[in-house]
């Protein structure tokens, strides 16, 4: 047997950015701690970001970061040259929504080659507190009673949300082994992937349990790969599942 979950270390991040398309947009702020499984964390640090680019004042509006704080700052590259413990070791990576943070960081090839594995607190969620109004990383912080725990910056300063991220996976952890589910890295993993419908009259129901029509009618639309890799996957059959359909709440309410 490989190391127990609440063992693993894990390398969690979160930043913030010009704007909300992360093949177009870029970091100014970026957060990041070593944790292990069992919520302790072992070193924690942020930086602002240079993007190269003006911030929009839409975005600075959101976390507060203008171009007056990000005009001496480092480069993303530069920003990791200088802090190895962004890299190595070599460590799976934790964001909430890392379908955006991945793409943003994996801009660098250090940070690609140290992160190689992202597992996503925000999808972790959806399988494991079934039935949220919102995945949201503030509504989880009040909703599982994280925030009274959260000191620093106000939240959307990426040092906040990453040490709100820190909490909820801890959190995650204890309610997925509290439930019975394997103690095992891969399954973990497995359990953080889309395996129910984030989104519209099916919404919350496991993929397996979405009808058919419903599920050829999304796979004509512009949906989001991972959403339709999923939903392909759910139609053939071939859907690794974790979470257990009849998972109810009796378990995960804050321990």
């Amino acid at each position: 047997m490989g190391t127990s979950i609440r063992w693993q270390l894990f390398r969690v991040f979160d930043t913030e950015t010009t704007g909300l398309n992360p093949r177009t947009d870029a970091v100014v702020e970026l957060a990041w701690a070593i944790m292990r499984g069992d919520g302790t964390v072992l070193s924690s640090n942020s930086t602002l970001i240079n993007p190269g680019r003006p911030i929009p004042a839409d975005a600075s509006r959101v976390h507060g970061i203008f171009d007056c704080d990000v005009a001496q700052a480092p480069t993303l590259e530069h920003a990791v040259e200088k802090q190895s413990d962004l890299y190595a070791p070599v460590l799976p990576a934790v964001c909430h929504n890392a379908a955006f943070d991945s793409i943003l960081l994996r801009r660098s090839q250090r940070l690609a080659d140290g992160n190689p594995r992202f597992l996503c607190t925000l999808r972790l969620a959806e399988n494991v507190v079934p039935g949220c109004e919102s995945y949201r990383l503030e509504f989880l912080r009040s909703y599982l009673r994280l925030d009274a725990r959260v000191g620093g910056p106000t939240a959307h300063r990426a040092a906040s949300d990453m040490a709100t991220t820190c909490l909820l996976l801890k959190h995650l952890i204890d309610c997925y082994l509290a439930a019975g589910y394997p103690d095992d890295i891969e399954e973990l993993f497995n359990a953080a992937s889309i395996q129910r419908m984030p989104f519209g009259k099916h919404r919350g129901r496991p993929l397996t349990e979405v009808p058919a029509d419903y599920v050829d009618w999304l796979l004509g639309r512009d949906i989001d790969d991972e959403l339709r890799s999923a939903l392909s996957a759910a139609r053939s059959g071939t859907l690794k599942t974790t979470i257990r359909p009849s998972e109810r709440r009796h378990w995960w309410w804050p321990f």
